[in-house]
């Protein structure tokens, strides 16, 4: 398989390598059947999951009977996967594998599967490639689910505070055109979610709340209210489990929400019921 090129974002690998370890724990279930039940998929459908983290839907539909391609570019996130897949013998395949590689090298080229989707990891770049990629590869249907507010890499509260443009996403808008040129027939579904905000210190709780503030430097004055926000807004959580009494957990004491909107279409151009 071909390797990652420049454009990806390398600050952001690393980022998801180091979240591989709580990933499986912070999934949202509620989340996971919504999508599931959206699918809807047949018996025996041979599905690409892109993004698929440590397995969040990867692992419940290999556990259905559906042969998996799972597909993420952080290799921790992979490591957890076939641990998972191995463990209960499953059938799924992962693939070290981003939106800018060749697909085909990896053998998830044009009609290799039948169903294709990506469960919140398209969020930006080039989404008509993107979309294009996985209508190409799937016999036939595909999906995205994409957020219809603020990035979720984004906090609108903190953002306000700091007094900050908190600039909504355009992806929705993105995806149907790119769907409009390739003569598909979307539908769409709605949901909310609430991202979880765990870690293992304050420091580390810290460094992501400023990683939702955007990438552009603080201004001194900026500094200052972040300071005092993180202070006030990162909280130490007691940990359910008595026998974590030693581990400390860190979290942000208010809930982040993100809207997300599930586009489904078939491949052939017809209407997905």
């Amino acid at each position: 398989m071909s390797t990652q090129n420049s454009t990806i974002n390398r600050d952001s690998q690393a980022y998801w390598n180091k979240r591989a370890a709580t990933f499986t724990r912070d999934a949202t279930i509620d989340y996971e059947r919504w999508l599931l039940d959206l699918l809807a998929l047949e018996d025996g459908d041979e599905v690409l999951d892109m993004g698929c983290a440590t397995g969040t839907l990867a692992v419940p539909l290999a556990r259905a009977g559906h042969r998996v391609h799972g597909c993420d570019f952080a290799e921790a996130m992979l490591a957890i996967l076939d641990e998972r897949a191995a463990a209960d013998k499953l059938p799924i395949t992962s693939h070290l594998l981003a939106w800018e590689d060749d697909w085909e090298e990896a053998g998830l080229g044009e009609n290799s599967v039948d169903v294709a989707f990506a469960s919140r990891s398209l969020m930006s770049g080039d989404v008509p490639a993107c979309v294009r990629k996985l209508d190409a590869a799937a016999r036939s249907r595909a999906a995205v689910v994409v957020p219809d507010s603020l990035l979720p890499s984004r906090d609108p509260r903190l953002l306000t505070y700091l007094g900050r443009a908190a600039r909504r996403s355009h992806v929705v808008r993105d995806v149907t055109r790119a769907l409009t040129s390739l003569g598909r027939i979307p539908v769409f579904a709605t949901t909310r979610t609430f991202r979880p905000m765990r870690f293992s210190s304050f420091d580390e709780a810290r460094a992501d709340l400023r990683r939702l503030a955007g990438p552009e430097p603080f201004t001194a004055r900026e500094q200052r209210l972040f300071d005092a926000y993180a202070a006030q807004h990162i909280v130490r959580e007691a940990p359910a489990d008595p026998s974590e009494v030693a581990r400390e957990h860190w979290v942000l004491d208010y809930l982040l929400p993100v809207t997300w909107v599930f586009i489904g279409w078939r491949t052939d151009g017809s209407e997905w019921a």
